[in-house]
C-alpha cells in the first residue's frame, strides 16, 4: 500500500534554480525593484516626505503606529506561512523560521520612538490601522489559501531589498528632522536588516520555493502587486495628514 502522507517537504528537495541562475535571477529582480522605486517617487503622494527638512508631525507619527501596527497583524499570517513553506520544502522553513525570529518583535521598536515624541502606548492601541493596512493583511491570508506562500516571502524580498537601499538615506535625514535621540528603534531595526542580510536571508528561502518558471513569473507579479497596496497605504496617509492640515489652515 502507498504511503498516504504527503505535504511534508520530503519528494524532490534540489533546487530547481543553481546557485548561478538564483544570482541571475535575483539581480534581475532587484532591477525591477529598482524600476518600481523610481516609479514610487514619481507617482505617490509625499513619497521622499520623511526625507525632507519639515516632516510633518502628524505624518510622522501615524506612519510609526501604521508600521507597529502592520508589523503586528502580518506576523500572523507570516507565521501561517510557515506551515506551508514546511510542506514544501524544510530547507526554506528553517530559513524563515530565523528571519521571522529576529523580526518578530520590531513593533516595539516603532513604539518606543513614538513614546518619545508624545505617543503612549494607550495611545498607539486605541488608534485602529487604516483599511490600507488591513487589505495588505488580508492580501496576504488570500494568498495562503489560494495560492501558496511563496506570494508572502516575496513581500519581505520587496520591503528588506529597498528598506536596506534607501533607510540609511531616511534616517539621515530623520536624524535632522526630528533628532537622533528619538528615533532609536528605527537605527536599531535599520542596523538588524543590514547586519543580519535580511535580503539575502530572504532570498535564500526564496530559491528553495521557486519550483519552475511558472513561479519566476508569479513572484515578478508579486513585487508589482505588494508595491500597489503599499501604495495605497501612502496616499491614505497623506491624505489623513498632510492634505488634512493643508485644508484646515485654509
Amino acid at each position: 500500500m502507498k504511503n498516504r502522507v504527503s505535504n511534508v517537504g520530503y519528494g524532490d528537495r534540489k533546487p530547481f534554480l543553481s546557485a548561478a541562475a538564483a544570482v541571475e535571477l535575483r539581480a534581475e529582480m532587484d532591477r525591477q525593484i529598482d524600476a518600481q522605486v523610481v516609479e514610487w517617487y514619481a507617482n505617490v503622494p509625499e513619497a521622499a516626505h520623511l526625507e525632507s527638512k519639515n516632516v510633518d508631525s502628524a505624518y510622522y507619527k501615524r506612519n510609526l503606529i501604521e508600521t507597529a501596527w502592520r508589523i503586528r497583524l502580518l506576523r500572523v499570517a507570516e507565521s501561517k506561512a510557515l506551515t506551508e513553506i514546511a510542506k514544501q520544502s524544510p530547507e526554506a522553513a528553517q530559513v524563515w523560521a530565523n528571519y521571522e525570529m529576529e523580526e518578530m518583535l520590531h513593533d516595539e521598536l516603532f513604539i518606543q520612538d513614538l513614546a518619545k515624541v508624545g505617543v503612549s502606548r494607550e495611545e498607539f492601541l486605541a488608534t485602529e490601522p487604516y483599511l490600507s493596512t488591513k487589505l495588505l493583511a488580508g492580501y496576504f491570508s488570500y494568498l495562503l489559501d489560494h495560492e501558496g506562500p511563496l506570494g508572502v516571502v516575496a513581500y519581505s524580498y520587496l520591503v528588506e531589498y529597498v528598506n536596506v537601499k534607501l533607510e540609511p538615506r531616511k534616517l539621515v535625514a530623520l536624524k535632522e528632522s526630528i533628532g537622533e535621540k528619538n528615533i532609536g528603534g528605527q537605527i536599531s531595526h535599520s542596523h538588524t536588516d543590514i547586519n543580519d542580510d535580511h535580503p539575502g536571508e530572504v532570498w535564500a528561502a526564496v530559491r528553495h520555493l521557486i519550483r519552475g518558471e511558472q513561479d519566476i513569473a508569479a513572484f515578478k507579479k508579486y513585487l508589482a502587486e505588494h508595491q500597489t497596496v503599499l501604495a495605497l497605504y501612502f496616499k491614505e496617509l497623506a491624505d489623513d495628514t498632510i492634505a488634512a492640515d493643508e485644508k484646515t489652515a485654509v
